[in-house]
């Protein structure tokens, strides 16, 4: 694919840890403060947590652990966490910005308790979602169409195709920044709007970008290119931004890139239930193959989403949509669902409080 390379080494080492069980998921992230390639007590603690996993067929139905908020979604009530528990840990609390995904509507993470915007000002955030709309996304195929690059598939990030959606952002994390006080933002990109948000940042330039931004999190976002003979749907876009903007590189901009990936669906088109079948089915549009033992979060491939060169790699067991599948009904198991989000955020947090504390 045009424009792919290889990353440079990442400015620090994380490894990916698995933990023993019968599924033996990835789900801790360890630091390797001397880079020897083992987390040797160097003083950083274990940043991931152990989900409680399920054999259960049906994405979104009890699980054991189920919607934690309200306690009428789930078999088993559990009270909210503590008002702000999480923010704490800051010093100053950014405000977050949410990057819808393709497709996605603003007010898809709106819903009321159980959307994305409740469940991240729970924990003490003020978030706020990027207004996009669900026709916006049209304009990527209009204005594709007019676009040599974008057909050929080498486009860049200021293909016209996306520079609407990127121009929003920037223009809402510079209001977000001003009303905060000079408070920088976190963006949180679901989806494609994972590796927008890396657009973003890499457009803003250096300077900007370490005063506006504190940090992105990518949520089930395809940051990969494809493999050879797999058509790359962002048309060139992410083979153009690991050129130009690697998450190492907005590291060393004050700007660490934390891509967290799910892991509860394994692709299987012979699979007697039917989330399986279309796992394999949208894995087989990412990677090569039929999307057969691929594992992932029923849309994107674990491999796709995590960045080698992130300042994290975290994997969660969770699906990728917002609603579930083929309702309107709120996924109680996505990945800003209260029995998920904190298997990210809390890691997030840490990493940004260690970064707050060594800029002292």
């Amino acid at each position: 694919v045009a424009g792919c390379t290889a990353f440079s080494p990442p400015v620090r080492n994380y490894i990916l840890t698995r933990w023993p069980s019968s599924r033996s998921r990835p789900l801790a992230m360890m630091a390797d403060g001397d880079g020897d390639g083992d987390s040797d007590g160097d003083g950083d603690a274990v940043l991931g947590a152990i989900l409680e996993s399920s054999s259960s067929p049906v994405p979104g139905a009890a699980r054991g652990i189920g919607e934690y908020w309200p306690g009428e979604r789930t078999a088993k009530p559990a009270p909210p966490p503590a008002p702000g528990a999480m923010a704490t840990a800051l010093r100053s609390v950014p405000p977050i910005l949410v990057l819808p995904g393709f497709g996605n509507d603003r007010t898809d993470y709106l819903e009321n308790a159980v959307g994305a915007v409740p469940t991240l000002n729970r924990r003490g955030f003020n978030t706020t979602v990027l207004a996009v709309k669900q026709s916006m996304w049209l304009q990527v195929f209009a204005k594709g169409a007019l676009d040599w690059s974008f057909l050929r598939g080498s486009a860049t990030c200021e293909s016209p195709s996306y520079s609407w959606y990127i121009s929003m952002a920037i223009e809402e994390i510079e209001r977000l920044c001003a009303e905060a006080g000079g408070e920088r933002v976190l963006l949180v990109g679901h989806s494609a709007g994972g590796w927008l948000a890396r657009a973003v940042v890499g457009l803003m330039g250096q300077e900007r970008a370490s005063e506006l931004v504190r940090g992105v999190v990518s949520l089930g976002a395809p940051h990969q290119c494809p493999p050879e003979g797999v058509v790359d749907v962002t048309r060139g876009v992410v083979g153009d931004l690991e050129t130009r903007f690697g998450a190492s590189k907005m590291s060393r901009w004050g700007v660490p890139v934390i891509t967290v990936a799910g892991d509860c669906l394994t692709g299987d088109p012979s699979s007697e239930f039917p989330w399986n079948r279309a796992s394999a089915s949208a894995y087989s549009t990412l990677t090569p193959g039929d999307g057969t033992g691929v594992i992932g979060d029923g849309v994107v491939p674990l491999e796709s989403a995590l960045l080698d060169d992130a300042a994290l790699r975290l994997t969660v067991d969770c699906m990728h949509s917002v609603v579930v599948p083929g309702t309107t009904v709120s996924s109680t198991v996505w990945y800003v669902a209260e029995s998920r989000v904190d298997s990210w955020l809390e890691p997030t947090v840490r990493l940004l409080a260690k970064l707050e504390a060594e800029s002292i």
